[in-house]
C-alpha cells in the first residue's frame, strides 16, 4: 500500500511539471505583428513646382575693393601744425589734409630769391624771362669787340711792318695787345659762363623753396573717404611716414575668381548682379572690367574683376560678396515657393512627397527672393514638395497631407 501511494506522488508530481512548463510556453510566446498606428505620421502642407526659364549665369563670391586706396605720406618733413581731417570724412582731390610747420621753408625760398635777384644783376637781366646764353651778355660782347678791334689792329700792323713803314717795336706792341684783348675775351666769357650757370641754379633753388612751401600743405591725391589717420599734432613726420588712409569708393570694385572649366564663360562688358549680407534685400549692379592673363596656380582660378557703381556710399571696401555674371543664353529652373527648402549648414534640401512618404533631395538655387526660390538642379519636374515642419522629416518619413 505504501509503494501505490508512493507512485501515485510520482505521477502527480510529473503531471504538475507538465502542467507549469505548459503555461511557461504560453505566456512566452509573442503577439501578432500589428500595422502601424497611423497617428505617427507627419501632418505636411504639400505645393507643385514650376518650370521657368531663367538668363544663364555663372555664380561666384569675392570680396569688394576699393578702385583706389592710398596711404598718403608727405613730400617734405616737418612738424604737424594742425589736422584738418577725421575718420569718415569725404574729401575732393586736392583737398588739404595736414598742415606741417613751413617757416624754414619760406626762409629759404627768400634766400633763394636774393640769389636769383644777385644772379640777374650780374648778368644784367631786367627780367628773368628767358635763359641768356654767356656769349649774349654786354661783358662778353664788350671784351668781343675789344678783341676784334686789337686783332683788326695787328693786322694792319703786320702790312706796315712787311713793307717798312712800322718798326719792330711797334708791330710787337701791336701784337701784344691783340694777345692780350684774345685773353681778356675768354676770361669774361668764362665768368660769364659762370654767371649763366648761377642764376640757373638760383632758378632751381627758389622753385624747391617754393615747392617746400607749398608742399608742406599736404592735400588728398584724389577724392575719396579718410578710412584713419595715424598723426597728431605736435609729432614730426618724414617723407616716408604715413599720415592718413584714403580710400576711393566711387565707384568700388568686386574681385572674384572664375574656376578654369568655366573661364571661357566670361567676357568684359557682361553684367554683374551683386548681393551682400549688410542689405539683404538689395541687388547691385555692375560689369566685368579686368580679366587677369593668367590663371592662379593656387587655385586654378582665374582672377576677374567687375567695377560695381557706389553713388549712394551704401557699399564698403572688404565686404564678402556673392555675385552672379549674366551669359548670353538661358537655362532650364523649378520655381518652389521658400517654405518647402529647408536651410541647413549651407545646404539646401527639399521633401519630394511620393506614395504618403517624402524622399530627401538636395539642391543647387539659382536664385530667390522672399517668397519664391528657383532651383537649378535636384527637384524633378512636376514633383509635389512638402511644406511646414520641414525640421521634422527625413528620407522615407510616412506624412499626412493636409487638405
Amino acid at each position: 500500500m505504501m509503494a501505490r501511494w508512493g507512485l501515485n506522488v510520482s505521477v502527480g508530481v510529473v503531471l504538475l511539471m507538465a502542467s507549469f512548463a505548459g503555461c511557461k510556453s504560453e505566456a512566452a510566446a509573442p503577439a501578432p505583428l500589428r500595422p502601424a498606428d497611423e497617428s505617427a505620421a507627419i501632418r505636411v502642407g504639400s505645393v507643385a513646382t514650376e518650370a521657368r526659364t531663367i538668363p544663364r549665369t555663372v555664380e561666384i563670391t569675392g570680396t569688394l575693393l576699393a578702385n583706389q586706396q592710398s596711404d598718403v605720406t608727405p613730400i617734405v618733413g616737418g612738424r604737424v601744425v594742425e589736422v584738418l581731417v577725421e575718420r569718415g570724412d569725404v574729401v575732393e582731390e586736392g583737398a588739404p589734409l595736414i598742415r606741417l610747420r613751413d617757416v624754414d621753408y619760406r626762409l629759404q625760398m627768400t634766400a633763394a630769391q636774393a640769389q636769383l635777384e644777385q644772379a640777374r644783376a650780374r648778368l644784367g637781366l631786367a627780367n628773368d624771362a628767358s635763359v641768356m646764353r654767356a656769349e649774349d651778355t654786354a661783358e662778353a660782347r664788350t671784351a668781343q669787340v675789344n678783341r676784334e678791334l686789337a686783332e683788326s689792329t695787328f693786322r694792319r700792323a703786320e702790312t706796315l711792318h712787311s713793307h717798312g713803314a712800322m718798326s719792330d717795336a711797334d708791330r710787337d706792341r701791336a701784337y701784344a695787345s691783340f694777345v692780350a684783348a684774345r685773353e681778356q675775351y675768354q676770361g669774361t666769357l668764362n665768368t660769364m659762363r659762370g654767371a649763366v650757370v648761377a642764376l640757373q641754379s638760383a632758378r632751381v633753388a627758389l622753385q624747391q623753396g617754393q615747392n617746400a612751401v607749398r608742399d608742406s600743405l599736404v592735400r588728398a591725391p584724389f577724392a575719396g573717404e579718410i578710412a584713419d589717420r595715424y598723426i597728431e599734432v605736435g609729432e614730426y613726420v618724414t617723407p616716408a611716414m604715413r599720415v592718413v588712409s584714403l580710400v576711393a569708393t566711387k565707384p568700388l570694385r568686386l574681385e572674384v575668381q572664375i574656376p578654369q572649366e568655366q573661364i571661357g564663360l566670361v567676357q568684359r562688358g557682361q553684367s554683374v548682379e551683386v548681393r551682400v549680407d549688410a542689405f539683404p534685400d538689395r541687388v547691385f549692379h555692375g560689369e566685368v572690367h579686368y580679366i587677369s592673363a593668367a590663371v592662379r596656380q593656387d587655385t586654378r582660378g582665374l582672377v576677374v574683376e567687375a567695377v560695381v557703381p557706389n553713388d549712394d556710399g551704401a557699399l564698403r571696401p572688404g565686404l564678402f560678396a556673392s555675385a552672379r555674371i549674366l551669359l548670353s543664353g538661358t537655362q532650364d529652373v523649378v520655381a518652389v515657393p521658400v517654405a518647402a527648402v529647408l536651410d541647413n549648414a549651407g545646404t539646401h534640401r527639399v521633401f519630394v512627397i511620393e506614395n504618403g512618404r517624402v524622399s530627401e533631395h538636395v539642391v543647387t538655387i539659382a536664385d530667390r527672393n522672399a517668397e519664391t526660390v528657383l532651383v537649378r538642379d535636384g527637384v524633378p519636374r512636376g514633383a509635389h514638395l512638402a511644406t511646414g515642419t520641414l525640421d521634422r522629416l527625413s528620407d522615407g518619413q510616412r506624412i499626412q497631407q493636409q487638405n
